[in-house]
């Protein structure tokens, strides 16, 4: 179980740098494979904002950087 709960602390600190909207659509895009068509219906928000949200998680997440 303290594995789970390592493994569970570390993916909640990963997330919390992202903003809640970057979070839905990185989550939905890259665990679910949502499509941005899928992705604008269920967020409310345009392709184009969404393939923003997406890239703007990703780099957020790969350089470190907090929201």
């Amino acid at each position: 179980m303290k594995r789970a709960d390592d493994a569970w602390t570390a993916f909640r600190n990963v997330f919390e740098k992202l903003t809640s909207e970057e979070r839905a659509a990185f989550v939905l895009r890259q665990m679910f494979a949502a499509d941005y068509d899928e992705l604008a219906r269920i967020l409310g928000k345009s392709e184009a904002e969404c393939r923003r949200l997406v890239r703007s998680a990703s780099k957020r997440l790969r350089d470190g950087r907090p929201r």
